[in-house]
């Protein structure tokens, strides 16, 4: 008994020192900065054409979409009530919504409900619809997934997904 607690013992100590050894020899970073000064230099800004910078270079630029939303409000009356908004910088070719699905939550995962497939603007830089879900049953819990896209210097696409809501009023 004695020996298996002193060989126990041992072995803790020879983790120890090995795990001490290995965080001492392990290289660290260095990292050194010099002070710049700025006396008597100048920038010059030229403008070009953004057209021929992204042929040279082979770069796609890509539209930037922020605000992208799903809003879900329940409903007595109306059942389950869902804002779609999406905004990008500048004014898109096309913006929008698609691939709507509303799914409720059962035993066994998720049940598709409705089924959307969206709607579109064009020349705009923000869009908005609704859509509503009259059979939405109290006490349930449900799901919204879409994709926000908009096309202004390249088409880009967001997935979104509210997670799981219940519906009560």
């Amino acid at each position: 008994m004695k020996e298996k607690k002193r060989m126990r013992k041992g072995r803790t100590i020879v983790a120890f020192l090995l795990a001490l050894f290995f965080a001492v020899s392990a290289p660290a970073q260095e990292v050194s900065a010099e002070d710049y000064k700025n006396e008597g230099s100048t920038l010059t800004v030229a403008v070009t054409n953004k057209t021929q910078e992204y042929d040279l270079l082979k770069v796609q630029p890509i539209t930037t979409l922020f605000d992208c939303e799903i809003i879900m409000a329940f409903s007595a009356a109306e059942g389950l009530v869902m804002t779609f908004t999406t905004s990008c910088v500048g004014v898109a070719k096309v913006i929008g919504v698609k691939d709507i699905k509303v799914q409720q939550k059962m035993w066994y995962g998720w049940k598709t409900v409705l089924v959307s497939d969206g709607a579109e603007s064009a020349d705009r830089g923000s869009f908005g619809a609704n859509l509503t879900y009259s059979d939405a049953i109290k006490d349930k819990t449900y799901r919204v997934i879409c994709t926000h896209y908009a096309d202004y210097d390249g088409y880009e696409e967001a997935v979104n997904d509210t997670g799981a809501f219940k519906f009560t009023y």
